[in-house]
């Protein structure tokens, strides 16, 4: 992995950030003041790497503060809401002669998760995602973490900056006091799971990224004071969609957070406006600082509401033209868009995987009550009547109305269902919409296809993996609407059934002997999806099984010479168990760990 490219505040940026009134900086962990370091200090690197330092200017930092603060050889690696910003050097620098109203460094207690602190009291490991400052590089982060005895995961959508690890909570607080470190959270289960998700990097401001330790809860002028209306504008859409079907589920993404709160979206003039949430499919440099640059990971980026963010900046979505953007599919414009729009609105990254403002969500998720609860807090609860939010328009001409939609999964009538087969058959109806009705299905553990039909489709044979498999559906008409419905089916190993031992005159006295002899050894790392085990046993064994920690179980081929040829593997730890059974009912077992990375 590469480590993510310093933000360099240029002049424009830095005029822009003079704004900033100062007050409590919001950690997720306690609230930063004056009082909290009272005297502003110097910032002394560490023997190895840079060092890092949470700075505060009185009424925010002026562009000469900022100059000066990088001719002192401070690179800017983070903003935080008001007027503060996250500074990081190779050597010891002074702040000598800048308007600083306090300065000091994230101590251990304010980098670890207070979902991790309140659940973790019994010192049990748990999967967590450890954030690095992001001017540190991946090889000295490792480095740190294997220094910690650390189990490190991997997950092919993390962000450059981010690590997926297994630890106590006595490690945790011993690699929270690394400088190198930003903040420890809660890993979801699609991460533990090595399930696809969506990333983001976090909300943008003038001077750089808002790191998961910040609490951001700012929202726009007006806001506690009644409806709050923004308008939004499509200033570019993307090539790789029909322009009305995305414009529509951008505007769904919208409804969605207007109909829980006291915000409604109408359709705006001009993408320069105040209070204006300008829509833009980008690549490369785009004008805000931020360029998507290629081959980055980066699905958008969003900037927070005024004053936090200046205007005309201030709630813009930008969202990357080099990713291969789909309507109810893979890289999903609906959800995404769904997450840009709780930072347009004023909400950071949450440390919660329930919700969608957590910083990896996948296909299908939508606002959980901890998003509701945020939003609502910055603008209250929504009245009885929804404000309307309205029809997007590409002029010339007027978009006409999109057409109702009507989506209904008949077979499996359970949205919840577990099964012990390979593969599960769907079907339903679809109704509504203009032209020719398309459905189409994907599964978040893998594969996707269109379905049989369209007023009455059906899917023959969608296969399963091990565990939760959530099933989406899409309709989608020829004006680009869609209408979505999912189901979760839990696939199981099949019962192994009782080994019935026919009885002997003589059993065998003692308990059997086993070996494994491939593989030969205790903890074995590959990438493959399954793995062959091999071994002996005494002749009095009747029969050997096996059984997989992730849930799979069966019985081994052959007593005194035996084998299982394909065990399968879940990405992450498999406890391989190994036992053999002799007339008597004696038993002996061996266990190998095998991590699938």
């Amino acid at each position: 992995m590469q480590h993510r490219a310093i933000h360099l505040i240029t002049a424009a940026w830095m005029a822009a950030l003079a704004s900033f009134a100062s007050g409590p900086i919001h950690l997720k962990t306690r609230d930063l003041t004056a009082a909290s370091y009272p005297a502003a200090e110097a910032l002394q690197a560490p023997s190895q790497g840079p060092g890092h330092l949470l700075v505060q200017f009185a009424g925010g930092p002026s562009a000469n503060d900022l100059r000066e603060l990088q001719r002192r050889g401070a690179l800017v690696v983070g903003s935080a809401p008001d007027g503060g910003i996250t500074i990081s050097a190779d050597r010891p620098i002074s702040l000598a002669g800048l308007a600083v109203e306090w300065s000091g460094p994230l101590l251990a207690e304010d980098k670890i998760s207070p979902l991790l602190s309140q659940g973790g009291a019994n010192g049990g490991p748990a999967a967590v995602v450890i954030e690095f400052h992001p001017d540190v590089h991946m090889r000295r982060a490792l480095q740190l973490l294997r220094s910690a005895n650390v189990q490190i995961l991997r997950h092919p959508d993390l962000l450059p900056n981010h690590v997926l690890a297994n630890a106590t909570l006595p490690a945790l607080t011993q690699i929270a006091a690394f400088d190198e470190v930003a903040y420890i959270f809660p890993a979801s289960n699609d991460l533990i799971q090595g399930n696809h998700v969506m990333a983001c990097s976090g909300a943008e401001m003038t001077a750089g990224t808002v790191g998961q330790y910040v609490l951001v809860g700012n929202g726009w002028s007006g806001a506690g004071a009644g409806v709050v209306q923004l308008e939004y504008v499509f200033a570019q859409m993307s090539a790789k969609l029909p322009v009305a079907g995305a414009q529509s589920e951008i505007v769904r993404a919208f409804q969605e957070w207007a109909k829980n709160a006291n915000v409604q979206f109408v359709l705006g003039a001009g993408a320069t406006g105040n209070q204006t949430v300008s829509v833009m499919f980008a690549e490369g440099l785009h004008g805000d600082n931020y360029p998507f640059e290629p081959g980055s990971p980066v699905l958008a980026h969003t900037f927070f509401p005024s004053p936090t963010d200046p205007e005309p900046l201030a709630g813009d979505m930008h969202l990357n033209e080099d990713q291969d953007w789909h309507i109810g599919t893979d890289i999903d414009l609906y959800t995404v868009a769904l997450h840009e729009a709780g930072h347009a609105l004023g909400l950071g990254h949450t440390d919660d995987p329930n919700t969608i403002m957590y910083p990896y969500y996948r296909l299908g998720a939508g606002l959980s009550s901890g998003d509701i609860a945020g939003v609502q807090a910055l603008y209250g609860s929504p009245d009885t009547v929804t404000p309307p939010v309205t029809t997007p328009v590409t002029p010339p001409p007027s978009l006409p109305a999109p057409a109702a939609l009507s989506l209904a999964i008949a077979n499996p009538i359970s949205t919840s269902v577990t099964t012990t087969a390979a593969s599960i058959s769907i079907s339903g109806t679809a109704s509504g919409g203009t032209g020719n009705l398309q459905v189409v299905w994907s599964n978040s553990q893998g594969g996707s296809g269109p379905a049989a039909g369209s007023a009455n489709w059906s899917v023959a044979s969608v296969p399963l993996a091990m565990g939760v498999n959530t099933i989406l559906v899409v309709l989608s008409d020829a004006a680009g609407d869609s209408a979505s419905q999912s189901i979760a089916v839990t696939r199981q190993a099949a019962a192994t059934p009782p080994v019935t031992t026919p009885p002997v005159t003589t059993p065998p006295a003692g308990p059997p002997s086993l070996t494994i002899a491939s593989p030969a050894m205790t903890i074995v790392s590959t990438s493959a999806s399954t793995i062959a085990f091999s071994g002996t046993a005494t002749a009095g064994v009747t029969s050997l099984t096996w059984s997989n920690s992730t849930g799979a179980s069966g019985n081994a081929t052959g007593t005194a010479q035996w084998n299982v040829p394909a065990i399968p593997l879940l990405v992450g730890t498999n406890t391989i168990t190994v036992k053999a059974y002799n007339a008597s009912g004696a038993s002996a077992w061996r266990a190998v760990t095998v991590v699938r990375q």
